[in-house]
């Protein structure tokens, strides 16, 4: 009969019942997330980085802050401009991600950023301590890892101030390889170890910073237990 509904009109209230479903659901799960994060009582516990100015830390305090907004799906308020602050949750949630930002920071870096904006802007406030005139402090701070050299600082100290120049370089977009980090730790050894530097020079395959390290240390504690025999 002409009257009679056809199959693709019944298709159609079906099609928008599985869209509102679908958006209902994913409204439960959203808050669900929002409630998880709202709940969490100290954030260091899911980023253990604290981010400072001085400890060539930012790449990986910025990755490890992305995976956990992304976890509760709050990465919009760190990476989006647009934002919706007449919503409730909105602001609620922009709380909390800014309570994050604040809590994973040095005291020093914090003074320095306003907690009264948005969690976007508190985000961008400390990007741009560690990007902005990065040209010029990348070549400062190249200058300073090329002429770095051990003096009387013990084996861990040496190789720890070396790995932190060269994270702070990648901060700034100027990567040093493992193989330029190992060749700087060698060129920098004090007499002491340049017999042991020519080894790892030599050495076929070229260690790695970590294999470079673990052997600076063997021969520091063979040095330390000969002098204590001596004594």
């Amino acid at each position: 009969m002409d009257g009679a509904p056809s199959d693709q009109d019944a298709e159609v209230p079906n099609r928008r019942e599985l869209r509102q479903a679908l958006l209902l659901h994913e409204a439960a799960a959203l808050a669900n997330l929002h409630a998880q994060a709202v709940a969490v009582q100290n954030i260091r516990t899911l980023i253990p980085v604290v981010l400072d100015l001085t400890a060539g830390n930012y790449n990986r305090w910025r990755d490890q802050f992305l995976l956990t907004v992304g976890k509760y799906s709050l990465q919009d308020h760190v990476l989006q401009n647009d934002s919706a602050p007449s919503f409730p949750d909105w602001q609620r949630m922009d709380c909390v991600v800014k309570s994050w930002i604040f809590g994973t920071i040095t005291d020093d870096l914090a003074a320095s950023i306003s907690a009264r904006n948005s969690a976007r802007v508190a985000w961008l406030a400390v990007e741009s301590q560690f990007l902005n005139n990065k040209e010029t402090r990348a070549l400062l701070l190249e200058v300073k890892f090329r002429n770095f050299v051990q003096g009387d600082l013990s084996i861990a100290e040496y190789c720890k101030e070396m790995k932190r120049m060269a994270d702070m370089l990648a901060d700034l977009g100027e990567i040093v390889t493992d193989r330029t980090l190992v060749l700087n730790v060698i060129l920098g050894l004090n007499e002491r170890f340049k017999t042991v530097g020519m080894h790892l020079r030599r050495g076929r395959p070229f260690p790695t910073f970590v294999d470079a390290k673990a052997e600076l240390l063997l021969e520091e504690m063979t040095m330390e237990h000969h002098s204590t025999q001596a004594t």
